[in-house]
């Protein structure tokens, strides 16, 4: 396989085989070399030895929780093996305790918070992380409260309550009877409860992050035509402005993403060379945001990806259009876009703004094995940068139309097609990373239901459990939307008990829903 988004991927892309060499996977986690790098956290805002203790404690304790919880499952709470781990564990509150004092575990959508402060995920927790995320939500709980006063004993018991068999039903107060009847008293847990005030601003919230997230859409779409256009005229490219744009951006994901990400599933085929570099920086930023990267990382990976593909400038327009498969030396001057963008960018007067970027568009056609181009170098690790991008990329090429390729891949066969391909074009944690932000069906996707109703992904479901089962709004006859129909929870329970109400049955290529997508994302 050649590029993302030529010749290459053929009518169906997911049958496509790539050529593949046996190279150790490098190391995935967020840290990389010449990244430059940290995770991102909520609360504590500014730092301080409370944010430190957390920042440097907070995922071991979740490690060596996970540890314990699956150890008091097996052995006695006098095993050697027990204890080491219940000790191991308790060491680590007792550090956090020494600055915090209470330390509490609180749950929110796909996040774990230590007093407040939003922990990160990489390839060495990711494993710990879910685990105790899946399990506390289950439990229909929000928030853990561990006293620095808890003994060993009382931590193994109250493990043995928590993380042994659910009860059938009324699971939160069957668990806090036991807890009390086994006079647990150093560990409290508080039932998860939806905010009055939430519910009643959440109707004019939503509408202010529709109507800002369409505003900073467009607007970058308009800054790559002026970007383009300038080029032509040996304009240096606004990378300042592109910064502005790309933080608001980055304000909008972390407080909804539906809107935004809507916004990139609409598919304009006569904007498609502007369209593309913003999808490209929405869903860069999104895989970001889930990664838990610091706000100013993440805007920055945002101005990388908007210019990954500025170097096509330079290949004509006979080349970029040509419906057939590209080969000699067509072909080589299509590869060639990767160090025209490298040109381009560096007549930037301050480089440290585009260093990222010129990394980007350098190596965001490299594969994760060492295949693709341009050739990769001996000892050359692709930036952590380089390899979301170019998942974005993959993905927004395969499920757009263009001239040689009018009918797109649905974007549940384009995201199998990326972890299919995960080890050898793409890095596996980053391709896992991307599923569990866009769902098996992302926002945006057509489907059809096992009621035999059209309807449209419009939100995610916030519990992992249901990826496969999103929110959907259904399409009336002639395409359209009805604005009065609330969207459908796919994971809602059948009212007999026998499985749920809706199921997909299958996705949809639909190019007259294609024509309306933008007036229901936009519209308020």
């Amino acid at each position: 396989m050649k590029d993302s988004d030529e010749r290459t991927l053929g009518s169906d892309p997911v049958e496509q085989q790539s050529q593949t060499v046996d190279e150790g996977r490098m190391n995935t986690g967020v840290d990389q070399q010449g990244t430059g790098l940290g995770p991102r956290y909520g609360g504590h805002e500014g730092g301080g030895d409370g944010y430190d203790a957390i920042h440097e404690i907070g995922p071991l304790f979740i490690h060596y929780l996970f540890s314990a919880a699956k150890t008091v499952q097996v052995h006695d709470l006098n095993n050697r093996a027990t204890t080491r781990v219940l000790l191991d564990l308790l060491e680590q509150l007792h550090k956090l305790a020494e600055v915090e004092g209470v330390v509490t575990l609180r749950v929110s959508a796909d996040y774990i918070h230590l007093n407040d402060v939003r922990l990160t995920i990489d390839s060495q927790n990711f494993g710990p992380f879910m685990y105790v995320l899946e399990e506390v939500r289950e439990r229909d709980i929000e928030i853990i409260e561990f006293h620095p006063e808890v003994a060993i004993e009382e931590m193994g018991r109250f493990l043995q309550i928590f993380f042994g068999d659910m009860p059938d039903d009324d699971v939160f107060g069957q668990i806090e009877t036991r807890i009390a009847d086994a006079s647990i008293t150093h560990i409290k847990i508080t039932q998860w409860v939806e905010r009055e005030r939430h519910l009643q601003d959440h109707s004019e919230e939503q509408r202010n992050i529709r109507k800002d997230s369409t505003k900073v859409f467009f607007r970058t779409v308009l800054l790559m035509g002026e970007v383009l256009k300038g080029m032509e005229q040996k304009r240096v490219i606004k990378v300042r402005k592109a910064e502005r744009l790309t933080q608001q951006m980055v304000d909008i994901i972390q407080a909804d993403e539906s809107i935004l990400v809507g916004l990139t599933s609409i598919k304009n085929f006569d904007e498609y060379t502007f369209a593309h570099s913003v999808n490209v920086c929405v869903l860069s930023m999104l895989m970001a945001d889930h990664l838990k990267l610091y706000k100013s990382d993440t805007a920055r990976l945002g101005v990388a990806a908007l210019f990954h593909d500025i170097g096509k400038t330079y290949v004509p327009q006979s080349i970029l259009n040509n419906p057939s498969k590209l080969e000699g030396r067509d072909w080589d001057l299509m590869k060639y876009h990767t160090f025209f963008g490298v040109k381009e960018l560096s007549r930037v007067k301050t480089l440290r703004e585009v260093v990222d970027a010129l990394f980007v568009s350098l190596q965001h056609h490299v594969h994760f094995n060492g295949n693709g181009y341009p050739q990769k170098p001996a000892g050359w690790n692709l930036r952590l940068f380089t390899r979301i991008v170019t998942v974005a990329d993959y993905y927004d090429a395969m499920t757009s139309p263009r001239i040689y390729k009018m009918d797109p891949v649905t974007p549940d066969r384009a995201l199998r097609f990326i972890l299919h391909k995960s080890g050898e074009i793409f890095d596996p944690f980053v391709a896992k990373v991307f599923l569990r932000a866009m769902g098996v069906y992302p926002i945006g996707t057509v489907v059809e239901l096992d009621t035999g109703e059209i309807c449209m992904v419009v939100k995610q479901n916030e519990s992992s459990r249901f990826m496969h089962r999103p929110f959907v709004t259904p399409l009336l006859y002639d395409g359209t939307f009805s604005p009065n129909v609330e969207p459908f929870d796919l994971a809602e329970p059948h009212p007999d008990g026998t499985g749920f109400r809706r199921t997909i049955a299958r996705a949809l290529h639909d190019p007259t829903v294609e024509q309306k997508k933008t007036e229901f994302f936009t519209s308020e």
